[in-house]
């Protein structure tokens, strides 16, 4: 170390100088006034290394002047050289004097830039999170720099103490790389996870080293650096898993990110789309591929103004038609010109086909509105004038025509909304099928009976066929006679007057079938797909009345629940058409004829048949109360929940038909409160709503009704419901 302050450097010189001087006269006595000269090469030594040549000069010029006062006769003089020998002698030691105090100095300089060098080294690993080592390769003795404590909290004095805090796999591969650069020279290198011994901590490291061999071709030297890489480690890691996200984001929307020159020439992809490769789009110019190439003019101009540009592109690739949206931004460099274009494609075609079914179906959704609107009106306007024909009747014959009139129409509104809640019950999958082992024969039989006023007043002839020994199926019988009653119903709207229709019952290969063939208005073939679907009229009108275009939809979907499927055959406008419909058959005991005939009804007993009536629709609850009259029961009406709980207080009437969407009081509570009031004494509660859900039915239920009906109500299962209940109930 060299002293750096001037003052130091001439005391420690002195002190240096009275030093030796005074070890000299300590040992010259010993040696008879022998080498007074030796002392003092040592101190040049000392003083050229720590305080620098002027400072060594200063006691080579002291300890001559020493030299010759003390050890040169006639001694105790300044100036006492009298010989040429005593003169050689100065001479001599004021070279040998120069030449120590020259080169110590040099030294001293050399070891302080050393000093120097090294610490800037110990920085630089410092900042680096580095650690250099060098390695005997015969005794496997290792020599370090760095901070390796600090860094990977251990010490190192062999090659095993640096390897044991890796795991055994990566040691092991270590060994390998660097006994193979033991056997050839030259560098190896490993990159692995170490664990420090201190706290448990998992450091990334890369491990660089090199081996030298000596003229024989042994390794001689083995050196090396260890470096702390676990920041570039987790960036790396991050930027992997950003990488990742980015494709993932890519792929879920059907993005493809690209790149091109300012000349339009494709760069960089990926997520290519179409069916297209990445190694064919590089370097070709955008919109080539699929033949159009005026999309790369897009690019060179929005080079040009450097403007971003989104473009709309419908491309045709490999027999298909895609549409996509693309944004490009071209990139500008620090002079302003532009260098590349960045672009992202979207791949929007299933979006644009589901904006076309939605605009669609949103246009099927307003022709049924109006449909709708439009059937529900038809029925409307005989009732009205049947009403007016009541009221100006004068025979006995208008009035009955009157009430056939309203009877019709009526019937026909009643299987509208029917068609409409069952399509509801469908599409929500609330509806429920009372499946059983049936003939189909007996289906068919009860279909063409519902529809034969309808033919016969359209003087349709039918013929049937069916196989001589029953067609057994597991289904719904009442579902399954509406299906076909709507395929019969359809072939008498959509055939000529007088048409014929033709049914037949056959089985093939396990399967019943049912077909149902007209000399009607027939199908087009590209209709035919279309007309199980939702809201789907033909444009051809038939000869009966018109629909909502929703019973073959609802016969579809009975026929699936099933487990069967139905389609339609024709050759064309005016040739016909033909249904069949395919359920799978079973094997089972037909059922007895008493067996599928409901129970025979049970007129009401006489001892009481007084009935209360509660709507707060006035015309209806008045309407029904005088139908019940006429059929032989003493009503009550009442048009709100208090009124009711009063009426039944003062007549206990044998039974209620209450509606449950009451203002104020709910029908619900009025049930629970007349089970209440009534106690153990028998009572007959039917709820009569619009409201005909199965939350519905488990709600009437637990309030205490025995019966649910849903509006509107036909007559004969009303009357045939109270027969059984009062029939039933204890008197």
């Amino acid at each position: 170390m060299v002293i750096e302050r001037l003052w130091l450097r001439w005391l420690v010189a002195a002190g240096v100088l009275g030093a030796a001087t005074w070890l000299n006269m300590l040992l010259q006595p010993s040696l008879d006034g022998r080498a007074p000269l030796l002392p003092y090469f040592p101190a040049l030594v000392i003083v050229g290394l720590t305080c620098g040549l002027s400072s060594a000069l200063m006691l080579l010029l002291g300890a001559c002047l020493c030299v010759m006062y003390w050890w040169i006769k006639p001694l105790g003089v300044i100036w006492p050289v009298e010989s040429l020998a005593d003169a050689l002698l100065l001479v001599l030691f004021i070279c040998a004097g120069l030449l120590v105090s020259i080169v110590s100095a040099w030294a001293g300089r050399l070891m302080e830039k050393e000093r120097l060098i090294r610490r800037r080294l110990n920085l630089a690993l410092a900042a680096g999170r580095m650690v250099t080592w060098d390695w005997d390769v015969a005794t496997g003795f290792a020599t370090t720099a760095g901070g390796v404590h600090e860094l990977f909290g251990t010490r190192w004095k062999t090659m095993d103490d640096m390897l044991a805090n890796l795991p055994a796999e990566d040691a092991h591969r270590f060994r390998e790389r660097y006994q193979y650069a033991v056997n050839a020279g030259g560098r190896f290198s490993v990159s692995a996870p170490m664990t420090r011994p201190d706290n448990g901590d998992v450091v990334w490291t890369q491990m660089d080293g090199y081996v030298t061999l000596d003229a024989k071709g042994r390794a001689a030297h083995a050196y090396g650096v260890t470096v702390d890489v676990t920041a570039q480690q987790q960036a790396l890691r991050a930027s992997q898993a950003a990488e990742e996200r980015f494709h993932l984001a890519l792929e879920s929307g059907k993005v493809m990110a690209w790149e091109c020159d300012p000349q339009g020439r494709y760069t960089w992809a990926y997520n290519v789309p179409m069916g297209l490769t990445r190694e064919s789009l590089i370097g070709a110019e955008v919109g080539s591929l699929v033949g159009q190439p005026e999309y790369a003019q897009i690019i060179r101009d929005a080079a040009v103004s450097g403007d971003t540009v989104n473009v709309a592109q419908h491309a045709t690739h490999a027999g298909g038609t895609f549409h996509l949206l693309t944004s490009l931004k071209p990139v500008k460099d620090a002079d302003g010109r532009v260098r590349r274009v960045l672009g992202a494609t979207v791949d929007v075609t299933e979006l644009t086909a589901a904006q076309e079914q939605l605009r669609h179906e949103n246009q099927r959704k307003d022709a049924f509105l109006a449909t709708l609107a439009h059937e529900l009106r038809n029925p409307m306007a005989p009732i009205r004038y049947a009403v007016t024909m009541l009221r100006q009747a004068q025979s006995d014959d208008l009035r009955q025509r009157a009430v056939d009139i309203i009877a019709r129409q009526s019937a026909h509104m009643a299987r509208l909304l029917d068609d409409l809640l069952d399509m509801s019950r469908i599409t929500r999958n609330v509806i429920e099928l009372k499946r059983q082992v049936i003939d189909l024969r007996a289906v068919v039989r009860q279909a063409l009976e519902a529809v034969e006023p309808l033919y016969s007043q359209m003087k349709h002839q039918v013929s049937l066929s069916l196989p001589a020994t029953p067609v057994l199926v597991d289904g719904d019988p009442t579902r399954l006679q509406q299906v076909l009653s709507n395929l019969l119903d359809n072939a008498a709207k959509y055939s000529p007057i007088p048409g014929e229709v033709r049914v037949e019952v056959a089985v093939d290969h396990r399967h019943a079938k049912v077909t149902v063939t007209d000399t009607g208005i027939g199908i087009s073939p590209d209709k035919q797909p279309q007309v199980f679907e939702l809201f789907t009229r033909l444009e051809d009108k038939g000869a009966g009345p018109s629909g909502l275009g929703i019973g073959l939809a609802v016969s579809r979907q009975l026929v699936l629940l099933h487990g069967g499927s139905i389609h339609v055959e024709s050759e064309g406008a005016g040739r016909g058409s033909r249904f069949v419909v395919c359920l799978p058959q079973v094997e089972a005991p037909v059922q007895t004829a008493e067996e599928r005939s409901p129970p025979a009804v049970a007129q009401a007993s006489s001892s009481d048949r007084r009935v209360l009536v509660v709507d707060d629709n006035t015309d209806a609850a008045d309407t029904l109360s005088e139908v019940l009259r006429g059929a032989g029961y003493e009503t009550v009406v009442a048009y709100s929940g208090e009124e009711a709980l009063a009426r039944f207080e003062q007549l206990r009437p044998r039974a209620v038909l209450l509606d449950i969407g009451l203002p104020g009081l709910s029908g619900l509570e009025v049930a629970r409160r007349l089970r209440a009031q009534n106690g153990d004494a028998p009572l007959t509660l039917i709820a009569i709503t619009g409201w005909g859900q199965h939350a519905d039915r488990q709600a009437t239920a637990q309030a205490g009704f025995d019966a649910h009906l849903v509006k509107p109500i036909e007559f004969a299962e009303l009357e045939q419901t109270l027969a059984r209940l009062l029939d039933a109930a204890p008197a």
